[in-house]
């Protein structure tokens, strides 16, 4: 039997921060805030456990804010602060 071990990996939250180049507190600020969905998996510590399908979630989120600061950069004009 093969196990596809991308659909079956897991994370740690510092390891989904490095995957987004965010620091941790912000990834759960996210959560805290709504943001993005808190996971539904916990370990024996009640650490959370971050699913491929989770990683994905806060992965788009990531890039909808990425996106509207860059669009939000890119459509000011430097001239209409004189």
């Amino acid at each position: 039997m093969i196990d596809n071990a991308e659909e079956t990996r897991k994370y740690t939250t510092k390891q989904v921060a490095d995957i987004l180049n965010i620091d941790k507190s912000t990834l759960l600020r996210w959560i805290r805030q709504g943001k993005i969905p808190d996971v539904s998996h916990r370990d024996g510590r009640n650490w959370r456990v971050w699913l491929t399908e989770d990683v994905a979630r806060a992965k788009e989120y990531h890039d909808q804010i990425h996106s509207l600061t860059l669009n939000l950069t890119f459509s000011e004009n430097p001239g209409d602060n004189q």
